[in-house]
């Protein structure tokens, strides 16, 4: 991984390699260029001497060719997902905006009025967009081109929803659907229910990654649909963030579920078709037929997640092992998105004084 605000690299064979600028086209594009060495110093030097500054300025780049160059040395330090999110940000946002404005004359109005046009997508959308905006307008400014115009941006406020979660009746009508179906597959419902996994991590997960005499579950990876040459694809990636590579313990309920039906997988798979991992949308349409069979209401099946969550806090758990379970950042996050269930968990926690009245 290179290391912060640098683009060299550790290759396979054990070379360093470090790519700069050498100029730009008549069309204001980066022309890059490489250079190799045994360690990491030798590369970091051999830029030096080649880097000349009167080269590389780019007098006549428009900001969104600027905001291409910018993603292009981004690659390989991005998820795949989220590159792919960032290039649809210039072809769909910047660039019919902005056109050809020259890198060089963006101002804090030309931000702002940027940030106004964008009232058809929802707010957390517009926040995308303008964080993708903002990191290439500081590299602008890191480097001299510009002066900080993405300071004080007013955007649109990110109205959190409530939560919606399966009702415990609900929940119990699905565990029973599950026993009476016995579709080995059908576990992942479970696994969510019990752990709160994300789909992609469920779809994921290996039997490898679960201990049986611990009882500890390893989240090493998701499985995510991704777009490569205009077609959708199926990868296993890394977990969201570092925090989601977590170890879960696993209720012992659970584990003896998961015995019963690793005695029937041919799979390294935990849920697999033909042997291969689970595409995220086959596990969306079990688990709208669950739904259908338990005459239950359909919601999305991140609602299985938000139900393990709240169940955990009516049981008690502290909002810190909570967040550490969910994968979460940092406890905050976690306090955010139940906001609304700690308030019923604190007035029922605040209740306990009456026992000492």
């Amino acid at each position: 991984m290179p290391r912060k605000g640098e683009n060299i690299y550790k290759r396979k064979d054990n070379r360093w390699e470090g790519r700069y600028i050498m100029a730009y086209n008549a069309a204001g594009r980066a022309v890059y260029k490489s250079v190799y060495g045994k360690s990491y110093t030798e590369v970091k030097l051999k830029m030096r001497s080649h880097i000349e500054p009167d080269k590389i300025t780019p007098v006549g780049i428009s900001f969104a060719a600027w905001a291409e160059e910018y993603l292009k040395s981004q690659e390989g330090k991005l998820k795949i997902g989220t590159y792919r999110v960032y290039e649809r940000y210039i072809k769909n946002h910047i660039k019919p905006f902005f056109g050809n404005t020259l890198l060089r004359k963006m101002n804090r109005d030309m931000v702002q009025s940027f940030v106004n046009s964008l009232t058809d997508l929802a707010p957390s959308t517009v926040k995308g967009i303008f964080s993708f905006m903002r990191e290439a307008l500081k590299q602008a400014s890191r480097e001299n081109y510009i002066a900080p115009v993405w300071l004080d941006i007013e955007l649109p406020k990110v109205k959190r929803n409530e939560v919606e979660v399966f009702t415990r009746e609900e929940q119990k009508r699905i565990e029973n659907t599950l026993n009476i179906e016995e579709n080995p597959n059908d576990i992942g419902i479970l696994i969510c229910l019990y752990t709160g996994l994300r789909i992609g991590e469920v779809c994921g997960l290996k039997w490898k990654d679960i201990d049986f005499k611990s009882g500890d579950m390893y989240i090493n990876r998701t499985v995510q649909r991704v777009t490569i040459d205009g077609k959708s694809v199926l990868r296993e990636l890394p977990p969201k963030s570092e925090t989601s590579r977590r170890k879960i313990p696993a209720p012992p309920c659970l584990l003896a579920k998961l015995k019963t039906v690793r005695n029937l997988r041919q799979s390294s798979y935990v849920l697999h078709t033909d042997c291969h991992m689970m595409d995220t949308r086959t596990f969306q349409y079990q688990y709208k037929r669950i739904l259908e069979r338990a005459g239950v209401r359909y919601v999305n099946a991140h609602t299985l997640r938000h139900t393990f969550s709240v169940r955990a806090l009516e049981l008690g758990f502290d909002i810190k092992t909570l967040s550490e379970i969910l994968g979460h950042a940092d406890a905050t996050v976690t306090l955010k998105i139940y906001a609304h269930s700690l308030d019923e968990h604190k007035r029922k926690s605040m209740a306990r004084f009456a026992q000492i009245a």
